[in-house]
């Protein structure tokens, strides 16, 4: 059995949403129980649901799928999505780097990135037409 990776713009948007959920509940888990290493996976999901999200409209702006964070980064530079590529930038540092990898955890700064990013997942399921 091979494996899966979505391809189809729809279906970049519903892996996005599930891996946002995943990764919020995984971060309130890690809280709760005072567990950095579940904190660490959730901020990483949650960096992951707007990768696929930015995926999306990139691709729904006639560009190939991203391969790379920079990639991401000039897609939506070309895309001309000021807003999400910060978002993503943000995202990115606080989120990828630092609580990811680095186990640096600013419970302000996650707090803060799950909500730019939940805004930023919404922006563009708006554009795309979901």
């Amino acid at each position: 059995m091979g494996y899966f990776q979505p391809r189809k713009v729809k279906d970049r948007l519903q892996v996005a949403r599930k891996f946002l959920d995943l990764g919020k509940q995984e971060i309130e888990y890690g809280r709760a129980n005072a567990d950095p290493i579940r904190i660490r996976e959730g901020a990483e999901k949650v960096f992951h649901a707007l990768s696929e999200a930015c995926a999306a409209r990139i691709q729904k702006y006639g560009l190939p799928a991203p391969n790379s964070h920079d990639d991401v980064r000039s897609g939506l530079q070309s895309a001309h999505e000021k807003e999400i590529k910060t978002t993503y930038e943000n995202a990115f540092l606080h989120l990828h780097s630092a609580s990811y990898y680095k186990g640096w955890l600013d419970m302000e700064k996650i707090d803060e990135q799950i909500k730019e990013i939940e805004k930023a997942i919404s922006k563009i399921e708006k554009k795309i037409g979901r």
